[in-house]
């Protein structure tokens, strides 16, 4: 799977678990975080620099999944090996 197709499921799982993805310029508006997630308003979001790479991005939100319950969500078998491989 190369990393475009591994970032559109990350993005897709995200999406079903309701929790928001937000990429944004982090250096930009004065953030000096990683990205990764967090709540806002009590509202689950995931924010990423939109300046990253693209396997920066898919570490963060991987990583970020990873922290959330996945169960009962189809998620491919190579998806689901690399969310495994950032949270351990």
């Amino acid at each position: 799977m190369n990393e475009s197709s591994l970032l559109a499921h990350l993005e897709d799982i995200a999406t079903r678990l309701g929790v928001e993805l937000r990429y944004e310029n982090l250096g930009q508006i004065g953030l000096r975080i990683d990205g990764g997630y967090c709540k806002v308003a009590g509202k689950p979001m995931i924010l990423v620099n939109r300046k990253d790479s693209l396997q920066r991005k898919i570490r963060v939100i991987s990583r970020s999944l990873g922290k959330l319950n996945l169960e009962g969500i189809f998620i491919p078998p190579a998806v689901r090996r690399v969310i495994e491989a950032q949270n351990n």
